[in-house]
């Protein structure tokens, strides 16, 4: 599998996980303020599935930026020109 094909699984992984924490946070925004539960999830539910998802995105972040690291390091370069 060349670099382009991995990137691109990764990109789209980091996004459906990034979508879940975000359904995920607005639950618990939702479940704190009305008591209620979120598409059939309770509070405790909620913070478990972010329990998993949390963690997941932040090591799918760190493969992301290690697998961009020349990337970013030439855009910081062309940033902080003068």
């Amino acid at each position: 599998m060349n670099m382009v094909k991995v990137r691109a699984v990764l990109s789209t992984v980091l996004l459906a996980v990034f979508i879940g924490v975000l359904f995920v946070t607005i639950g618990v925004l939702y479940t704190t303020k009305t008591g209620h539960p979120f598409f059939g999830m309770t509070k405790p539910q909620l913070f478990k599935v972010r329990n998993i998802l949390g963690p997941l995105m932040n090591a799918l972040i760190i493969v992301h930026l290690a697998i961009n690291w020349g990337m970013y390091k030439r855009e910081l370069k062309v940033l902080l020109r003068k």
